[in-house]
């Protein structure tokens, strides 16, 4: 679980360094090139650079107002799957720590168990949407959007995973 946790975290990372660079491009663009660098060839001064980088930061940058927003979504299922493996979600847990040990456990069991039907839920429904919408290319390239939505079939398999993992790992603390 350990290899997978540091592959999702570079994942993540990666995402999140793409999604940067894009909007940064995107501001290099939109204030740079089309407002001071505009505003120069206007004035006949550094039109061949002006000429040089719009083409292609024009481009660029129309893929950098959608891509970015799309990525956001894997970083933030990313991070919820680390958190959940680090015990970094928020939870209210001070009447429950009142409890005694079987009680607690017993409630910790019915959480996971409605966690888990809600992630096969996801699961299925994502597939479906899939299935009905991911071959639509989105707006600015040839890209189906299954291929953005496809974290939302990941996330679950990898929320199931580890819960399957904690369960194991807190019958062996319970068996030691």
């Amino acid at each position: 679980m350990r290899h997978i946790d540091k592959l999702i975290a570079i994942l993540g990372g990666l995402t999140l360094i793409i999604s940067t660079l894009l909007i940064l491009i995107n501001v290099v663009n939109r204030y740079v090139v089309q407002g001071w660098l505009l505003q120069l060839t206007e004035l006949n001064i550094l039109t061949g650079v002006y000429e040089l980088l719009d083409p292609s930061l024009s481009s660029i940058s129309a893929i950098s107002d959608e891509v970015p927003g799309l990525l956001l979504v894997w970083v933030a299922f990313f991070g919820a799957y680390l958190a959940v493996r680090d015990g970094g979600h928020i939870s209210f847990d001070m009447f429950v720590e009142k409890m005694p040990h079987k009680i607690k456990h017993a409630l910790q069991r019915v959480v996971d168990f409605l966690i888990a039907i809600f992630l096969f839920v996801l699961l299925y429904q994502s597939g479906r949407m899939i299935m009905v919408d991911g071959s639509t290319e989105i707006e600015t390239l040839e890209i189906g959007q299954g291929w953005f939505m496809l974290i939302l079939v990941i996330f679950p398999i990898l929320m199931l995973v580890a819960l399957l993992d904690k369960e194991i790992n807190q019958k062996k603390e319970g068996g030691a």
